[in-house]
């Protein structure tokens, strides 16, 4: 029935309305990005009216400090200089960041132009939610919406004309101030997507507006109870449009589309139809060329390889698009269990932190779910452990270190449940939860005390399963307890030395630390790939230099995520490796570098030296982030 919305639904405007953050260490992260990305801070001093603006150009984690350039206008460089009290926000990625109030601590010179010392704010409010980035359909696309509820005799019918990460704007023919006023919750919002994405939840109708001239609602709409599989539903979305929106703006086309608004692909019978169809009108058309041709057997014979040659073009190219279809249906599919897994892993921490009895079955059943998907494609698996956040860092690292050793193993002729090797993974790091951040996100080397209080998150881990549960996978135990030993004998817990180290545990300790290398920290940036296989081949006191081979030669010496150049000077992601020789097949180029922008995602096999003619080979490796690409590109 449609109700009232309950008082707690109310909105509080003058309550923080997104994630008050306040360590340290997450404060660091996102200024941080705010300075890689070069996001201008809007600056609002106490005592003068206006907007002032600026750029972070470094960030200290270890003073506690941040700095940023001069102040413009010219007046705000003099608050700034006489240490006025101030607040600056900014918008980054959809949200809308604030901080407390601050006070310039130190003013420096450099490149001629004054530059500010400014003290970490006490907090930052990560406005996520009610701030939301509005992502808007694209013109000419139509979207249903229909709205039911068990007190209307039909479902209404209307169109999705914008959608947020807690709500959407729903236009409906006709007046509907009356049957949808008074802030009312329905039981079902049902919103279908071309590709079939489809988002079912109630829905609190905010405000209607009417339009007498076009005789149309426009309903303010507040999704309730979101479930998570639809929560992560809608995330979907207004990335994907937001992406979009950024692709159409930088390549000033309307060229790109958004995989939403794409019909969802023909099944694999209806396309080899269509080219068996097309195969026959194209031999017809060349039978009767030959046949005009009687008396020009030479020209005849050239046009037919022409049009045979065209006609395998077509296939090829037929081919491809089948085969990036199913890449982005199972990036989809796969990129719902890794999400699962990082709020498995997410949700196990929170348990160790409050020392309550570990809930183990939701991460038995994602590690299943990964094993599956794993043994299905490999590559986009893999792909999907690049897309990383520095706040989030254990719980992703977790899951990735778990998906690695699974593949790691198989590729070294593994015979047990690759669904064990990822649940170890998820596991292996729970203990970190009791261990103060300041050691966890030291960027410095941890002293003698610190590294004693690190080093004892491995028993707290053992601990905290073997109370959960008497029937831990035995290889669970032995990852947990071993992935952090080390050949001679300087790891921990029991500085097992090479003899007494078996080969699983040997085999995790150089995931563990290759994903450790690799992966951008809140204090630290991660390494390319190839500098992380030199540093495990020059560790081998540490590391069985063997196995670090082997595993090179599994993951490849640029794996399926790295972004590279081509000699076309064409920038793009690998997405899959060639079976035998482990080097880059698949490569998605999304990047101009001689233009500076981005362009239409095209793939290219670079095994095919047809297909890989028009963008050359590949000369290095490169950061996405030095161009401002986002790895959900990978994706599109």
């Amino acid at each position: 029935m449609a109700t009232e919305t309950p008082n707690a639904q109310q909105d509080n405007q003058s309550e923080p309305q997104g994630q008050l953050l306040t360590k340290p260490e997450s404060i660091y992260g996102l200024l941080n990005r705010l300075k890689d990305h070069h996001i201008p801070l809007k600056l609002h001093f106490n005592t003068v009216e206006g907007v002032y603006s600026t750029i972070i150009l470094k960030v200290d984690l270890k003073n506690r400090h941040f700095i940023i350039d001069q102040v413009t206008p010219n007046w705000g460089d003099r608050m700034m200089a006489k240490s006025g009290a101030f607040m600056f926000e900014a918008y980054y990625d959809g949200c809308r960041i604030a901080s407390s109030t601050l006070k310039a601590a130190g003013k420096g010179i450099q490149d001629g132009q004054a530059i500010y010392k400014i003290p970490f704010p006490d907090e930052l409010d990560y406005f996520q939610r009610r701030q939301f980035y509005r992502a808007q359909i694209r013109r000419g696309v139509i979207i249903d919406a229909i709205l039911d509820s068990k007190d209307f005799a039909k479902p209404i019918v209307g169109e999705l004309k914008d959608i947020s990460a807690q709500g959407c704007q729903i236009e409906i023919d006709g007046d509907y101030r009356d049957t949808l006023g008074n802030q009312i919750v329905l039981d079902a919002c049902s919103i279908t997507f071309p590709n079939q994405l489809s988002i079912s939840t109630a829905i609190q109708v905010r405000h209607v507006g009417y339009d007498d001239k076009k005789d149309r609602s426009s309903c303010g709409c507040l999704f309730v109870d979101l479930p998570p599989m639809e929560e992560r539903k809608v995330s979907y979305a207004v990335a994907e449009i937001q992406r979009e929106v950024a692709r159409r703006s930088s390549d000033g086309s309307a060229r790109y589309i958004s995989p939403l608004y794409e019909p969802k692909p023909i099944e694999e019978n209806e396309d080899e139809g269509s080219a068996g169809t097309t195969g026959k009108k194209n031999k017809s058309k060349t039978s009767g060329t030959a046949t005009d041709s009687d008396n020009k057997a030479t020209d005849g014979s050239v046009k037919e390889q022409i049009e045979d040659s065209a006609l395998q073009t077509g296939i090829n190219e037929l081919k491809q698009q089948k085969e990036k279809a199913k890449l982005q249906e199972l990036f989809k599919e796969f990129r719902i269990y890794h999400t699962n897994a990082i709020a498995a892993v997410k949700g196990l921490l929170a348990q160790v932190k409050q020392k309550t009895t570990l809930k183990l079955q939701p991460a038995i059943e994602i590690s299943e779910q990964l094993a599956n998907a794993l043994e299905q494609n490999p590559h986009v698996l893999l792909a999907l452990t690049t897309l990383r956040d520095a706040q989030d860092y254990i719980p992703q690292h977790s899951v990735s270190f778990g998906i690695h050793l699974a593949h790691f193993a198989k590729s070294m002729g593994y015979q047990g449940k690759l669904a064990d090797l990822i649940y170890a993974g998820l596991l292996h790091d729970i203990g970190k939860a009791t261990l103060p951040s300041m050691v966890v996100f030291k960027p410095d080397r941890l002293n003698a005390q610190e590294l004693k209080s690190m080093q004892r998150h491995v028993i707290t881990t053992h601990k905290a399963l073997t109370e959960a549960s008497d029937n831990i996978p035995k290889e669970v135990i032995a990852v947990v307890l071993g992935n952090t030993e080390r050949l001679d004998g300087s790891g921990y817990p029991r500085q097992l030395k090479a003899d007494k180290i078996s080969g699983l545990a040997r085999m995790a300790g150089i995931v563990d630390a290759y994903d450790a290398m690799t992966t951008d920290r809140n204090y630290a940036k991660g390494v390319l790939p190839a500098l992380a296989f030199k540093t495990l081949m020059n560790s081998d006191k540490q590391f069985d230099r063997l196995m670090v081979q082997r595993f090179i030669k599994c993951i490849g010496l640029m794996p399926v995520g790295s972004f590279v150049r081509l000699s076309s000077n064409k920038l793009g992601f690998v997405l899959t490796l060639d079976e035998e020789t482990s080097k880059p097949a698949m490569v998605r180029v999304i990047y101009d570098a001689d233009k500076k922008q981005l362009i239409t995602p095209d793939d290219f096999d670079l095994t095919d030296p047809v297909s890989s003619a028009s963008v050359g080979t590949i000369v290095r490796p490169e950061d996405p982030a030095k161009y401002f690409v986002n790895r959900l590109l990978m994706m599109d």
